[in-house]
This record gives C-alpha cells, structure tokens and sequence, in this order.
C-alpha cells in the first residue's frame, strides 16, 4: 500500500498531460500510486498514458464508463489504496516538493486535510508564463491562518475553493461523493461543502504547491453553460444542508452568488451577453431573492458593492452584464489602442514596473512578438531580462531602435516620460500612453 494516492480525472488532454504526469513523476516523496481516470480520451491522450504506466508501475489508466468528472473522481477515490489521498486536474502541474510538504505537515497535525497555496498561470506566446495567486485566504485572518476547525467555521466555506491544492486522510475523503452529473464543471463545490462542514481538523500552509492552469480554452471556466453548471451543483449540493446550524446556510448562499459573480465577469469578457442561459440566471437570481426573504442571505452578509450587484441582478442580468461590461471596457480599449499603435512596427515599453509587464504579457498572449525591448530611467532595473526584452536607458534605447513606437506604461509620471522621449527625437505619433491598470480578467477578454 502507498503512502498517497493521485488521482487524476482525465479526458483528451494531450496538449498538457505530459506536464502533468512529468511534474508528478518529479515529486521528490517517490511513495505514491497515480490514478489516472480516463473517459475515453481520443486525441492521443489514452496512448500516452499508457506508456507511462508501462514505463513506471506506480501509473495506473482506469478507464471509466461515464464521461463526468465527479463520478471519474468517485472512481478514484474508490480505487484509491493510499493512507492520504490528492486529486491533480490534467492540465494543471505541482510544485517538486507538493507532496513531500502536505505529507509530513499531515503527519504532524493528524489533520483531516492539509493545504498549500497555488498560482494560476498563462502560457505566452514566447513559451514564458505570467501568474498569480491563489491563496484560501488572507494571512491571519483566522487567528494564526494555519490551524482550523472548518466544520466550525462556515466563512471559510466562501474563500477555499479547490480541492486540488490539498492532501487528505483517505478514510475521511472516502466519505465524500461528488455529483456525477455529465461533463467537468463544478463538480468539486459539492464536495467542498461535504469536507468543509465535516472536517474536525485543517492545517493551511503558507506553501506554493499548485500551478493552476487559465488558458485551456475548453476548461469549464470559458463555458457559456457556466450558469446552468452552477445551478445544477448548487441544486445537489443543497441536500446537505440539513442539520446544520443558520451560519452554514448564508455561507451557502453567500458562495452561490459569488460564483454567479465569477461566471459574470468571465461572460463581460467574452463580450457577449449569453441569451441561451438567462433562464439560468434568472433562476438562481429567484433562489437568491427567496433566501434573502427568509432572512438566510442579508445586506450585512456582503459588501456594499456585493449588494448592489446583488439588487440589480434581482432588477435585470442584462443589467448587471452592462456594468460590468463599463468595468472591463476601458482596459479592453487601451489594449486595442496598444495593438493598433504598434502595427507591424518595433515597440518599446517606457517603463518596466507593473504597468509595463501587464501591457507586454497582454500583447505576448495574443500572439504579438514585436516588444524589442523596455526602457526605464531606474538605473537598477536596467540590464534585467522581462519576457525576453532587455531593459535599457532610454538614451540606448532611442540609439539602437531609431524607428521604434514607444508606449509609455506609467500612471504618475506619463507627461515626463512623453517629454524626455520628444527631447531624444522621438515623434508625438510614436507615442502611445497606456495607463488601465493591471486587471488580471483581461486575460479572458476577446480583443476584435
């Protein structure tokens, strides 16, 4: 028997599995099984993995009848022979030492569950990543933020929201089942909420374990039927409510609308208001407006501008789409106004802090290579390598790229910058002012 138990459900990945399997097969705690459930993978992912269960006996492919991701994890978890058990989804990767940490940290707590933290990541044109956090909570937030006790905690219930960046007692997790319903959407909130209101023990660490993949464009995230995914897992999850004291319900219902708010956001982005799902919408804005009448979800439960989102979602979802759509906006534009500026031209960054990094990503992601270089007046960022341009003066810069088009990436101090370029010869035209912030859901956004 194995220490830990992997499971991975797992359907036509073979654009990532090999990262996957490669950062698992990598972990320096070598006493683990894998457990890979496919459900009829034809894309060439089944014959890879059946080469890595050829080549290391720890590799188990079990084939599964229904195409679902609670039920291929269900499967696992049954299969599963580990003293702990993880789930790592197939187009995700794992830190080197995930495991080797979880492990000695659950050891030592005897806690039902461990966790680390995590940090989605883009794949940019050039092959570099740009991420981000991901992290259950704030530090100290509970008391020292480590040591839990989630079945007294219903709070907790709205900020943990993955099951992947954990390590779990195998006999606690195999009382959890998670909703069988078709597809791969959702189904760890239901078991979330099971493990959450159960377990008498959690540990947190302050530790990166998880890479958690944003640019599959066929995860659930970019699926339009997000609203009825959402509906349908909050539908099976609700069964388990019962007993549980009031907390535990605002904290459900709480969840709900914030990951309505989730889904809303990623559908501004996409620049389309989604007519096929309004019946979705309209029904959990139903269910939101009944609970808030029974007193389970109140103003108080929420910010303020929660609340508002909240009042006009209940008035119109088109509505509530339009605001968003003026928040994602203007970043959209600025985005444009870069593409359309730097033609098929040499750019330049004038600035390499936050603003310029975000602007140089963007373009990378979307394919644009034609970033040379940054300049930067910070003699102690000068030298540096972001995203594979150098950073110079901007008297280098001006010197080797004479023909280049500059977009100044600063909030403060833009009109300085424009004015030094223009006194080294730069022309106004090849200017360009980029000054939108660093909103990270832009990612998602369609620039047409």
């Amino acid at each position: 028997m194995y220490k830990i138990s992997i499971i991975i459900p797992c359907l036509n990945m073979d654009n990532y599995i090999e990262q996957c399997i490669g950062s698992i097969l990598n972990q320096t705690f070598r006493d683990l099984e894998v457990l890979i459930i496919d459900a009829g993978s034809i894309d060439g992912t089944l014959e890879k993995l059946q080469r890595y269960s050829n080549q290391d006996e720890r590799i188990q492919v079990i084939h599964s009848q229904k195409k679902s991701y609670g039920y291929q994890v269900n499967l696992g978890i049954t299969r599963a022979t580990g003293t702990y058990i993880g789930i790592v989804d197939a187009d995700d990767e794992i830190a080197k030492d995930m495991y080797e940490v979880l492990y000695r940290t659950a050891l030592e707590s005897d806690a039902d569950y461990v966790k680390g933290v995590a940090r989605g990541f883009y794949t940019l044109c050039n092959g570099e990543r740009v991420d981000f956090p991901i992290m259950p909570f704030e530090s100290g937030e509970y008391g020292n933020g480590i040591e839990i006790i989630p079945q007294k905690t219903p709070s907790l219930f709205t900020k943990d929201n993955f099951l992947w960046y954990g390590l779990y007692k195998s006999n606690f997790l195999k009382q959890i089942k998670l909703h069988e319903s078709p597809g791969a959407a959702f189904q760890d909130l239901g078991a979330l909420f099971q493990i959450q209101t159960r377990a008498k023990k959690a540990v947190y660490i302050d530790k990166l374990v998880y890479y958690y993949r944003q640019d599959n464009v066929n995860a659930s995230i970019h699926n339009p039927k997000g609203f009825r995914f959402i509906a349908d897992e909050y539908i099976y999850a609700k069964q388990f409510l019962a007993g549980l004291p009031q907390e535990w319900y605002t904290a459900f219902y709480r969840k709900q609308f914030l990951h309505f708010m989730d889904r809303m956001y990623v559908m501004a982005a996409s620049g389309n208001f989604w007519e096929n799902t309004l019946a979705d919408m309209l029904a959990i804005a139903k269910i939101l407006r009944e609970k808030n009448v029974e007193g389970v979800l109140n103003k108080k439960d929420l910010t303020e501008e929660q609340w508002e989102d909240l009042q006009l979602l209940w008035e119109s979802p088109y509505q509530l789409y339009q605001k968003y759509r003026k928040v994602i906006e203007p970043g959209e534009t600025a985005l444009k106004n870069v593409i359309r500026h730097l033609g098929d031209q040499q750019g330049i960054i004038f600035g390499s802090g936050n603003f310029g990094t975000f602007v140089h990503t963007q373009l990378l992601y979307r394919g644009y290579r034609n970033v040379v270089a940054y300049c930067d007046n910070n003699i102690k960022a000068q030298g540096k390598t972001l995203y594979g341009a150098k950073v110079r003066s901007p008297q280098q810069t001006v010197q080797k790229f004479p023909y280049a088009r500059y977009i100044i990436a600063s909030k403060h101090y833009a009109r300085e910058m424009q004015k030094q370029l223009e006194y080294m010869g730069v022309e106004v035209n090849d200017i360009l002012h980029y000054s939108s912030g660093t909103d990270i859901r832009l990612f998602n956004s369609v620039l047409v």
